[in-house]
């Protein structure tokens, strides 16, 4: 797959199979995570231990059905199972249609985003933390931690390989009470790190430094370091892209790996936009034929961290967590 296209892939498919919905945009919980809920019971001095047990058997779980926090787990499983399905009518309507996220993507951008994402990636595991849940009347913020796990649908053509999908995210999601149901109304990509990788760099540690965040037209430092197999030759490049939809790649400047590490120096945009600091790094080994030599590709890897990017000019930016719920 020609890398412009590949890095649209990523950027979008990954957002959505992550759920951050996340992809950015609305990450999605797990099955198996849990949250523990408390339901407190006053206990009636005038009935007998037999009958307060009674009640307890009949009424606890009606009041734990009925409490906004189990509503609001019940809203993140479903969102869930639609997720897996790819049940985009039934996902939508769990979306507000007053839904924007931290990249500015409204709902009409977000499902044109995933629609193309659908068949890009097979096989993804997640596992996701919910940190912390909030609710103030009918508003409600879920904070968690989620990483997955996945493949490539396709064969990368050079490497003949499928590609190895990982994603590292913390967000936050919040809700809002619309006639009587829980809806997402905005989410907020605080951390995010997405790697992809083909081949040899399977079998490679790769790491990535960037900062979360970063004020418009600032220099910022992005370094990767990485493992590489004996007897290869690596090349790479960095390069900012701006997170927007449709996407648009920078061309690349390959410079030759002489050490596992790759460092370079960025300038964060002043349009308004946050973006990635992406890292491509193909893996080669020479082929001699004598007189002449060239070299295979064995392995390629693209490695990406989210730089959420500050509007000095605007302190309301969109990039706070804290969202204004009554406007």
């Amino acid at each position: 797959m020609k890398k412009n296209n590949l890095f649209l892939w990523v950027i979008v498919s990954l957002l959505f199979s992550l759920n951050s919905s996340s992809y950015a945009i609305a990450p999605v919980v797990d099955k198996s995570a849990s949250v523990e809920v408390q339901v407190k019971d006053e206990k009636n001095a005038n009935i007998t231990e037999e009958e307060e047990n009674v009640i307890k058997k009949f009424s606890l779980k009606t009041k734990f059905q009925r409490s906004p926090e189990s509503q609001i787990q019940s809203f993140i499983k479903k969102f869930n199972r639609y997720a897996e399905k790819n049940d985009m009518e039934s996902l939508k309507k769990m979306y507000s249609d007053s839904f924007v996220n931290n990249d500015g993507f409204d709902k009409k951008t977000l499902f044109e985003m995933m629609s193309l994402a659908i068949d890009a990636y097979k096989d993804i595991k997640y596992t996701t933390t919910i940190e912390e849940i909030k609710i103030q009347g009918d508003y409600a913020s879920v904070k968690a931690h989620e990483t997955a796990q996945g493949l490539t649908a396709k064969s990368q053509v050079q490497v003949k390989d499928y590609g190895l999908v990982n994603s590292d995210i913390y967000y936050t999601d919040y809700l809002r009470k619309e006639g009587g149901t829980w809806k997402l109304l905005s989410s907020v990509i605080t951390s995010e790190k997405l790697s992809l990788r083909y081949g040899q760099a399977k079998k490679m540690n790769i790491s990535i430094e960037a900062p979360d965040m970063i004020p418009a037209g600032c220099d910022y430092n992005v370094k990767v370091t990485t493992t590489s197999p004996d007897g290869v030759f690596m090349v790479g490049s960095i390069v900012n892209e701006p997170i927007i939809h449709p996407q648009i790649s920078k061309k690349d400047v390959f410079k030759g790996m002489k050490s596992d590490v790759l460092e370079r120096v960025l300038t964060s945009n002043t349009d308004n936009h946050n973006e990635y600091a992406s890292v491509t790094i193909g893996i080669t080994v020479p082929v001699v034929n004598p007189p002449e030599m060239s070299f295979d590709m064995v392995g390629m890897a693209f490695v990406m961290s989210r730089v959420n990017v500050v509007n000095k000019k605007n302190d309301n930016n969109k990039n706070k967590e804290i969202v204004d719920a009554k406007k």
